[in-house]
């Protein structure tokens, strides 16, 4: 993630936000952005929220098990931001939902994916 530039913005039980600053090295030959950067944000979106346990503050380790995402359109503008949030699930296995966001404010691809937690704290 760090390699990529991403930027964690938020993370609670709520949900994750993540930011990204575009630049020459996320974008394809078509001079777009490549749609791995894009799943790299999906992924860290919908995956961290996985890490967050309800009434802790230390948080756990998670894998992606799935990851499917939609492409919509390019984004516009030099900055991209992801959302994610848990929508179901149990305990070691959950269901993110997630969204990517241009500069403007318009959707331009959105994911959903499970999640392993690999470690729960004991209660």
């Amino acid at each position: 993630m760090a390699d990529l530039g991403l930027r964690l913005l938020h993370l609670g039980e709520d949900g994750a936000r993540f930011e990204l600053e575009l630049a020459q090295r996320h974008l394809n030959a078509e001079g777009r952005v490549h749609g791995g950067v894009l799943a790299s944000l999906l992924d860290a979106a919908c995956g961290f929220p996985a890490r967050v346990v309800e009434n802790h503050h230390d948080l756990v380790r998670a894998v992606t098990l799935t990851l499917s995402i939609e492409y919509l359109a390019a984004p516009r503008g030099p900055l991209v931001q992801a959302r994610g949030r848990i929508v179901g699930g149990g305990k070691k296995i959950v269901f993110s939902r997630g969204e990517v966001l241009d500069a403007d404010g318009n959707v331009v691809a959105i994911g959903s994916g499970s999640f392993k937690r690999l470690s729960l704290p004991k209660s």
